[in-house]
C-alpha cells in the first residue's frame, strides 16, 4: 500500500472535517479513499455514457442511410414473424 502525503489549505480542511464528522468517516484517510474511489467510479459512468451517446448517433446515421424519407414499418409489422 502506498503512502500520499499532501497540505490542504485550512478553508478546505474545515470542510472535510465538518464532512467527515456529519457522514460518519472513520478518519481522514477513510474519507480521501471514498473520495477517490467516487471519482473513478464517476468518471467511468461518464465514459459509458459518452460510448453510448457515440453508439447512438451511429445507429441512427445508419438509420437514416438505409431508410432516409422512407416510413419504418409499425412495430407490430417489424415483429410479426415472431
Amino acid at each position: 500500500m502506498s503512502v500520499i502525503n499532501f497540505i490542504i489549505a485550512k478553508p478546505l480542511e474545515k470542510k472535510i472535517q465538518k464532512v467527515i464528522k456529519e457522514q460518519g468517516f472513520a478518519s481522514k484517510a477513510e474519507f480521501f479513499r471514498f473520495a477517490a474511489m467516487s471519482f473513478i467510479q464517476k468518471t467511468k459512468a461518464q465514459n459509458i455514457d459518452e460510448l453510448f451517446e457515440k453508439e447512438m448517433d451511429d445507429f441512427a446515421k445508419k438509420i437514416a442511410k438505409k431508410y432516409g424519407d422512407k416510413e419504418l414499418p409499425s412495430i407490430e409489422e417489424q415483429l410479426a414473424d415472431l
